[in-house]
Formats: structure tokens, sequence, C-alpha cells
């Protein structure tokens, strides 16, 4: 390990024009030494050949791996972690970008208490062209309590982790912590394994910190590909949330209030999936909402009877 070199690990799959966004995101951070490790998943050469034609900047290393064999996502993320040489490490997702000097500004964060071992600021939304959207914007950091009266050292690091307030990527974050955490699979977490780190990295280091940096430092993209939209987000994360063991007030109730904001979609999820039973044990439970409208809750009911109704995405919202 690199004392003072930051890599940013970026796993890819197919996307090669997001990808060369992002990398020049990177390109034109001002921190150095900089190390840039890229992850293909994809089936195809096409990243393969784009990064053969990349010119790099004075103080950033390029390593990319393709992975002929599909490791999945997890898979992906947990390789790049373990070839990571830096003494702290960066997760990019391929399709979301860095702002100018946000690697320098979130390293800063490590030397105001030894016991930072994570730091991450606020996240821009971004649409499929890279389009700024204020509303999501706004409603993103608001519900994840990135806000100014949260600025600085989180000493409570479980229950930043439930709010959501530890972003999905744009993180910096010891490296060693990261390797020993890691990403967890499909099959135990579904497509929430962004926010099943955060909360185990918390939960495994409650005598450590976080530092939110009430600053812009990344743009998470909101597309058509993005893991948001593709469902299966809330059906076992819901589960590993209820088995959590937790040891303060303030950590139940932070889990009580995430358990309330997944509530719905965890039933939606359930019942594309034939699990009438867990669907309807969320429904009839406290973090259900009571103030669901009527239409959404007979909806709801709906797609436990008849799944295949759930293609009227109008009424699910």
């Amino acid at each position: 390990m690199n004392r003072g070199l930051v890599t940013i690990s970026i796993p890819t799959y197919r996307r090669p024009s997001l990808l060369l966004h992002a990398l020049h995101s990177c390109f034109v951070q001002d921190y150095r030494p900089l190390e840039l490790d890229i992850g293909d998943d994809s089936p195809g050469s096409e990243t393969e050949q784009l990064i053969s034609n990349l010119s790099v900047p004075s103080g950033i290393t390029l390593r990319y791996v393709w992975n002929r064999a599909s490791l999945g996502q997890a898979g992906n993320v947990n390789s790049l972690f373990s070839r990571a040489r830096g003494e702290r490490l960066m997760l990019l997702h391929d399709d979301d970008v860095l702002l100018p000097g946000a690697v320098t500004a979130l390293n800063e964060c490590f030397s105001l208490s030894s016991a930072v071992i994570a730091a991450y600021g606020i996240q821009e939304v971004i649409g499929e062209y890279g389009e700024f959207r204020r509303n999501e914007t706004h409603i993103n950091n608001e519900h994840a309590n990135r806000l100014p009266t949260f600025t600085g050292l989180q000493k409570e690091p479980v229950v930043c982790a439930l709010w959501r307030q530890f972003p999905n990527n744009g993180y910096l974050i010891d490296a060693n912590v990261a390797k020993h955490v890691g990403y967890r699979d499909f099959s135990v977490v579904g497509n929430a394994n962004d926010a099943d780190f955060a909360i185990r990295l918390a939960l495994e280091h409650r005598g450590r910190e976080f530092y939110f940096l009430n600053r812009y430092t990344s743009q998470y993209r909101l597309s058509n590909q993005s893991i948001r939209s593709q469902g299966d987000t809330c059906r076992k994360i819901y589960n590993v949330l209820e088995q959590l063991r937790l040891t303060s007030d303030a950590e139940l109730a932070a889990r009580d209030w995430l358990l309330e904001k997944i509530a719905e979609e965890a039933v939606v999820d359930h019942a594309l999936h034939g699990e009438w039973q867990s669907a309807l044990r969320i429904m009839f439970s406290k973090y259900y909402p009571q103030t669901a409208i009527s239409m959404k809750r007979m909806f709801h009911l709906a797609i436990v009877a008849l799944p295949g109704l759930h293609r009227l995405r109008l009424l699910r919202g």
C-alpha cells in the first residue's frame, strides 16, 4: 500500500461513452498521486479499445482489467478493492461523475481526526444526458440528511448509514477498511449492495467516524440503466434491516425511518417474486405508510394477487 496514493475504483459494464465521462472527471482532479483502476465486466472489447486510446495526465496511473468471465457487480467491486494500491480508495460507478477538486477536499477531511475512516460530500443528480436535475438533487440530499446542519464529524456512523447519508459512491475511504468489509452478492442483498456496504461498514466501526463535507463532490446519474430503476432494490435489504442488532435508541429510530421509506417498494418487490405472504406482512406492519391513498393501497394488494399488473407503473408511484 502506497501512503498518500488514492485509488479510484471504477466498475464498468457496456457503457464506454459514460465511462469516458467518468474518466475525464478523474483526469481533471488536482490530487496527486492518483490511481485509476477499471474493472470491465463487459462481454465485448469496446471498452478495452477505448482505454487503449486514452492519453493519461501526469501523476495519474491508469490500470485496466477485462474480466473475461463476468464477476457480477459485487464481485467486480471486490476485485477492484483487492487490487487497490492506495492508502485510501474511492468507488466511482461508470455512469457517475466527480466534480473538480473532490478528491483533494475529501482527502483533507482525514486530517481533522484520526477517527475518520470515510468522507463524503453532497451529490448532484443529473439525467441521462448529463442535465442537472435541481428538484431531484434537493430531494435526494434532503432525504439523506446531507444538509449544512450535519456538516463535520459524524460520531454515530450507524445512524448516518441508515439515513443513507453515506452515498452509493463518490466517498473516500480507508482502503484496508473497504477491503475488509467488501460487497455482498445480489443473492444476499439484491441491488441494494451499496447501502448494505455502508451499513456493515458502520456496524463494524462504531468507534470510528464519518466526515460529511458540506460541498458538492459528485454527480449521480439517473437513467434507464441505473440500479435504482432495475427493481429488486428493497426486498432483501428490508429483511436485512429487520434483523440488525442495534444498540441505541438513535440507531433503532434510524432503522425504523428507513424501513418506512422502503416499505412500499419492498411490498412490490416481494409480490413480483411471488412472495405474497412477505408482501402482506409488510403491508400490515407499522412501517407501511398508513396515509397511503386508497388507490395505491388497492393497487399494491392487486399486485400481490396478480403480479402482472405491475406494468401499470403510473399507478405505482
